[in-house]
């Protein structure tokens, strides 16, 4: 009797131990129901079918998705864990506040989007372009308002006012609504954000912030016809632990690819404006790296670093 209790302990125990090493944890830096867990959920089943393996989504929320990164960095580097990471927790909070990982605490998996923002006013506002908007702003003061300091919508407005040369007040909310309100009340000038924004709110679209016209509105023009070459958008994408090895980082690649090429993935995008992109192990990398470099000189420029 005990032979045979000790034996289907083992086997239970053997059993278990397989199905764990066939589930991967996808951890999501930010609390269920959000923009970067809305995205992970639909991403996740395509997959975790071209994986071939049981993927759960974990959500570790807090310090602006560090925490969650943290946890993603931290975790062991057998495969068994990776994040979906969108771009404050990887590319602004690092130079914003003090955390326990770096760029190299990374594997960079795949990026999966990329959304342009738009220069935002009021519908019926005075200055129509962004050449007008530059005119006011050389001899008098512009508001603008941003979802809070060191997010897209700060970075890429401060951009545009320092190569302007605009005599440019930022004004942070605590996310877009309040700062939608703001503007219709008149309290804000400009506002960044996504076509989401802009779709759902009485505002208009003076310029992208992006290379090239957008195929859905092709009516607005690119920062760089403005004479700004200047080139944002909010980003996501997986990552791993530094150290697992390349065939596991392969693999993981490879079913990312498959995943945004899925009608669910399409789907999603097109319904919320998303725009899918990928990119591969070694691109991304350098992206990430590329874009945190950049964003930190812009927050050094803007007074919030050192």
């Amino acid at each position: 009797m005990k032979r045979t209790t000790l034996a289907l302990a083992l086997a239970l125990s053997t059993a278990a131990g397989a199905a764990s090493a066939q589930t991967v944890e996808m951890i999501v830096p930010f609390s269920a129901g959000g923009g970067t867990d809305t995205v992970a959920r639909v991403f996740e089943p395509g997959f975790s079918e071209a994986l071939g393996r049981t993927v759960v989504i974990r959500n570790i929320d807090g310090a602006s998705g560090t925490i969650g990164a943290a946890a993603a960095a931290n975790a062991a580097a057998d495969g068994s864990s990776v994040g979906y990471l969108p771009i404050g927790p990887l590319a602004i909070q690092p130079s914003l506040r003090e955390t326990s990982y770096g760029a190299d605490d990374f594997a960079y998996v795949c990026q999966t989007t990329s959304t342009p923002v738009f220069l935002l006013s009021k519908t019926d506002g005075e200055a129509g372009s962004v050449e007008d908007w530059v005119a006011r702003g050389k001899d008098s003061r512009v508001v603008y308002g941003s979802s809070g300091p060191g997010t897209i919508p700060h970075l890429a407005m401060a951009a545009f006012a320092s190569k302007a040369g605009l005599k440019a007040v930022h004004l942070p909310f605590n996310g877009t609504g309040p700062a939608m309100n703001a503007m219709a009340g008149g309290e804000i000038d400009l506002f960044v954000d996504t076509a989401t924004v802009l779709e759902n709110n009485d505002v208009k679209a003076l310029a992208v912030f992006a290379p090239e016209r957008l195929e859905a509105y092709p009516d607005v023009p690119t920062m760089k016809e403005a004479g700004y070459d200047l080139d944002f958008s909010v980003w996501q994408g997986l990552v791993a632990p530094a150290g697992v090895e390349g065939e596991t980082l392969a693999a993981y690649s490879e079913a990312c690819r498959k995943a945004i090429e899925t009608d669910r993935f399409k789907k999603l995008a097109q319904d919320t404006n998303t725009g899918i992109l990928y990119r591969g192990p070694e691109e991304f990398a350098a992206f990430v790296k590329r874009n945190a470099e950049q964003n930190r000189t812009i927050l050094k420029d803007a007074g919030l670093v050192q």
